[in-house]
């Protein structure tokens, strides 16, 4: 399945129901994995950062459009604003090369 690292910066459009950062995080991010679960994705690992971005996920998705469902809906029900990239694990390196 495809992977996909998302970096999200939680400033730029707000949730619709906003509260705060400590119930946001506190808990972890159960309504993220389960937005995630809920298009058909698996979240693998999800990190807060420092810098331009608020937070990094690792995530595997059956398709590109559904990941791209699941980040306009995390959107929507979440805010922020995502920048999605297709990324290639070390395991599918082989695969990659051979058609250089």
């Amino acid at each position: 399945m495809p992977h996909y690292i998302s970096m999200v910066s939680m400033s730029g459009n707000e949730p619709a129901e906003p509260g705060s950062v400590a119930d946001a995080i506190g808990e972890g991010a159960p309504v993220t994995r389960k937005l995630i679960e809920d298009h058909g994705g698996t979240l693998h690992e999800i990190y807060l950062t420092m810098g331009a971005f608020d937070v990094l996920m690792v995530m595997e998705f059956d398709s590109t459009q559904a990941c791209a469902q699941a980040m306009l809906a995390m959107r929507e029900r979440l805010g922020g604003v995502t920048q999605t990239i297709e990324v290639f694990p070390e395991s599918q390196w082989a695969d990659v090369a051979k058609g250089v």
